[in-house]
Parts: C-alpha cells; structure tokens; sequence
C-alpha cells in the first residue's frame, strides 16, 4: 500500500513545471527522501513517473505541438490541415497564418519550461540516488542512473530542437546536479549549441552502455531505445557519424525488422518493427486522439459522443503517394488524383493504411466527405470557426483505432510509438548520403519502398548528391512517418520549412452529389483563407521571458 501511496505522490509531483529552469520547491507533504531509495522496487517507482515524459510529447499528448499545445506538429506543414480558425481548434492555422501570432509571450513551442521542470526532478533524483548508492549493487545503481539519463537526455533534446540557436550559438542551460538549480545560482549563461548537444551525447551514451538488452528489460527502457534517441538527436546535431553508430548498433542487435503490414504496425507494442513505445489500457490509463480526430458521423456506441474531426490529410500530402509501381504521382492524373474507393489500389499502399475518403467504410458504415454530409457538414474552411470536421475532404486513418466503438466511454487505448525501425533505417539513408555514399543510402530507402509496395522492381529516385538525397528521404519521411510528428522538425532542420510552407495555400477535394445517379465529381479547393508565413526566425524558438527576467545572464534568440 505504501508504494501505490508513494507512486500517486511522485505522479502529482511530477506534474508540477517551473516557470524558468530555475526553481525552489520544498513541498511539506512528502515522504522522506530515504524512502524513495529503499528498494529496488521504491527507485523504480520513482522512475516511472519520467515516463509520461515520452507520451506528453508525442502526438497523443499534451505537448505534441513542441510546447504546451495538444494540436499535432504535422497540422502546420503541407500534410494535415485543421478545420477550426480559433485557439484551441485551430492553433496550428493561427500560427502559420497570422503575423506575430507566435511570440516570447505566447510560445506555442515552449519546451523549455516543461523540460526545466522534469530536468529539475530527474537531477534531484539523481542526487538522491548518488546518496543511496550503497543500497544497490552496482548493476543496479548504474541501470537506475541510466534510464534518469535517458529521459535527461530526452529533456534537453527536445529543449535544442525548440530553442537552439545556430544564429547566435545559443543551446541551453546545462544543469548536471540539483545544487546548480538553486535560487542562489539562478544566474547561469546558456552553454553553446555544440556543448548543449555534447552533453545530450554523453547522457545517452551512459544510457546505451549501462541499461539492460530488451530482452532483460522487462517493458522498461533499454539499450536500443536510448540508441534510437541517440540516433534522432545526433541528426538533429548534424553529427552523422554518431547518428549512424546508433543505428548500426540497432542493426547488429537484429532485434528489429521490417512487418508485411504497415498498418498493424502502431495497433501493438510487440512487433518487430517497434523499438520502445508507451502503452496504455483501456478505461484505466488512456489518452483522448480517436475523440479528437474520429469525424463527426463516428457516433460512440452508447451515443454518448461523436469524434471532433479536428484535422484531416491534405490534397498536397494525397498527391505525394506515389503510383503502386513506385513512379511518381502525376498531378494531372485527375482519374487517380482524388481518392476513391475505385482508384486508391493504383497508389502507394501505404495511402490506404495512413488515409480515409469519401465512399470508404469505417466502423460498418460509409464515409460522408462531402459538402453537407454527415462528415463534412461545414465547408469550405472559415464558413464557421470550429467546423468540427475535416474541411479537406479526407481523415486520418493511421493511428486511429477502428475498433473502439466508443472511446468516451473507454478512452483511446492505442500505444504511442516512439522508436521504430523505419524512423533509424531513413536516418541511417541520411547518414550515409552526408558521407556521399549515395549508393548504399539509395538501397536503404529502397529495401523500405520493396517491403511496403510488396514489389522487389518498385521505382525508387535516385540518388546522386546530397540535395536528391534530401528530396528522396524527406519524401520518405513524410510518408512513411506521417502523423507521428516529425514533418514540421524534419523540414526545420534541413533548412527547407521556408520552401516548402512560405507563401503556399494547401488544397482539400470538393465532392459534388449528383443527385440523378448518387455519383460524385471532384473539384480542388484551397482549403487556406490565406498564404501560410514561415519567417526566418522560426528557426529558432524564443526562451521564455521568465528565464529572462529571473537569470541575469541568459539571453534571447535573435529577432524574438
């Protein structure tokens, strides 16, 4: 009783942020220090409330946005659109539209301050278990102190994916002991983007070298996972020989592998393409993505709700599926272009795992994406502000759960998956082009493209240089990985955003009922009031003003 008592406590404290990287909480209500420390058991404990970190970020959480905003990262790219014109449902359109939206005072990007918050209780922890060490045995010390510095890692990665900046050579402030987090030495420069990405390389290589085979792991963190960090951190770094050492330790570990089904991929924890994930359980510990994104038509079974069809695919991310044999989409196709239930075979087959349309069937009944529908009832987009369904003509159907018929009622159950396999083989592919070894980054795209086409002979682009590299893998990415996050981060890093989002207006597919014979006729429409803003300075998020105001010597961003 007195574990679940302490557990609940570490969980509630774990859900307090500061308000800057420094902080002085000395809550009166909890168990002595020694009692965290008493057994393998109690550090486990404590340890489990680092790992919603992972969920909170992904995009069931409440930070998948980058910072404390719900709203999917994929929602400001060329892939997903929002329907909503307000705060809250319509975020991702307020930011990428409206001039000044984003800025030091309203930081939708803010990681800073939740990450501050989990660095101050993993140093703590870290202090208290350093304190304690003769309880354990080395091992055990060393796998303790291992899965902290992963997650300590993971803080500070997600700190320099927002808030570096290569402009001003400005990383975070590195704090490595609870003692530098005192009011007393709240005034502490921001280290230098290299040191700030050196210190997440020496957290998780502790990670790599001391936390257990998953084999031994037990559902909990292991080597492969703190490998598939270091991995996506050191491409975040451009230090491509590290990236690739991880996943070449990932690789001999033969653990991993691509499955025949793209789709069963995100339904489980245990296949072979999983390399660490969060789990959840229906009606006990669960997350709210199927209410947010089911469209309006998907009635729970006990009609106690329906989905808010907050987001859907655009036309943009539809055309970029290529043909089934692997060529490129043509646009002018217009036969194949807009997606039915007569053509979507002639694509990608991951199209039909990642995609619903108009005419599919879904939970027993027939999709209404149309004007009017049961699916589409408000359009074109800004004919209201919070239209409530998809306003580009299609849905999600990658991580959506078809058979939860009523997730008021249950939750959402799904797993979030954060490491898989294909994520480490495109950046291996990426890792391999930098090294101009273009010859073998082409056989990695394409082994992926052979494995989810089912075709040996499918047309992969090639490769040549280090620009075609980019455009083959951040297409793969973009389909490959669509929804879990990374467009908007991919884009950002490669230096692309302002390319690809500066000045464009993304597209949906109107269906018009015809009434003589029920058929459909397409028609493409903007699904954008007006032109989406990337400026320069979105490459580099601002620190909060609190940091500012409280730390003599930190500093901010350029242009924020």
């Amino acid at each position: 009783m007195k574990n679940i008592i302490y557990y609940t406590f570490i969980v509630a404290f774990a859900s307090l942020v500061s308000a800057c990287s420094v902080v002085d909480l000395d809550p009166s209500n909890k168990y002595s220090k020694d009692y965290g420390y008493q057994s393998q058991a109690n550090v486990e404990l404590y340890l489990n409330s680092f790992y919603p970190m992972i969920y909170d970020f992904g995009q069931f959480g409440s930070n998948a946005l980058g910072g404390s905003n719900s709203s999917m990262s994929d929602g400001l790219t060329d892939i997903l659109k929002y329907g909503g014109m307000v705060p809250g449902t319509g975020d991702c359109n307020l930011i990428m539209t409206e001039d000044r939206r984003q800025s030091v005072s309203q930081n939708y990007f803010d990681a800073w301050t939740t990450c501050y918050g989990w660095i101050r209780r993993i140093n703590e922890f870290l202090d208290g278990l350093d304190e304690h060490q003769s309880n354990f045995t080395e091992e055990q010390y060393s796998r303790f102190r291992a899965e902290a510095l992963f997650f300590r890692a993971y803080a500070y990665f997600l700190i320099m994916r927002s808030h570096a900046s290569e402009k001003d050579d400005y990383g975070a402030i590195l704090y490595t002991d609870i003692n530098q987090m005192t009011t007393e030495n709240k005034t502490t420069a921001r280290s230098n983007v290299s040191a700030s990405y050196d210190r997440v390389r020496d957290d998780i290589n502790y990670a790599v070298n001391n936390l257990p085979l998953p084999s031994a792991a037990r559902g909990r963190l292991h080597r492969y996972a703190a490998d598939a960090l270091k991995a996506r951190a050191m491409l975040y770094a451009e230090r491509y020989s590290l990236a690739k050492e991880a996943v070449e330790d990932i690789i001999s570990g033969a653990q991993y592998d691509y499955i025949d089904d793209y789709s069963a991929i995100f339904k489980d924890l245990t296949n072979s393409e999983v390399i660490w994930g969060y789990g959840f359980a229906k009606g006990s510990l669960t997350h709210n993505f199927d209410q947010r994104y089911s469209m309006p038509g998907d009635v729970c079974e006990n009609g106690d709700g329906y989905g808010g069809g907050y987001a859907g695919p655009t036309q943009e991310f539809v055309d970029s599926y290529d043909y089934a044999d692997g060529q490129p989409f043509d646009v002018s196709d217009v036969a194949n272009r807009f997606i039915t239930n007569d053509n979507y075979m002639n694509r990608d087959p991951r199209l039909y795992a990642s995609v619903l349309w108009n005419g599919e069937e879904w939970k027993g009944r027939t999709l209404q994406c149309y004007p009017g529908g049961e699916d589409m009832r408000y359009y074109p987009y800004g004919e209201v502000s919070s239209p409530g369904n998809t306003v580009t003509g299609y849905y999600m159907r990658k991580l959506m759960d078809e058979s939860n018929r009523d997730y008021i009622l249950n939750g959402s159950y799904q797993p979030w998956i954060e490491f898989r396999y294909a994520e480490m083989m495109l950046i291996y592919a990426e890792c391999l082009a930098y090294e101009q070894n273009y010859t073998d980054a082409w056989d990695v795209v394409n082994k992926l493209r052979q494995k989810r086409f089912n075709d040996e002979d499918v047309y992969t682009a090639p490769i040549s240089d280090w620009e075609s590299a980019l455009d083959v893998i951040l297409k793969e990415r973009a389909v490959e990985l669509c929804f879990e996050g990374h467009r908007f981060w991919d884009l950002r890093r490669t230096g692309r955003a302002a390319e690809v989002l500066d000045g464009k207006r993304y597209s949906g597919v109107e269906w018009t009922l015809n009434a003589g014979d029920g058929t459909f006729t397409p028609e493409l429409l903007s699904c954008d009031m007006g032109a989406r803003h990337y400026p320069e300075r979105f490459d580099r998020f601002p620190i909060p003003q609190s940091e500012i105001s409280n730390n003599g010597l930190a500093r901010q961003n350029s242009d924020w």
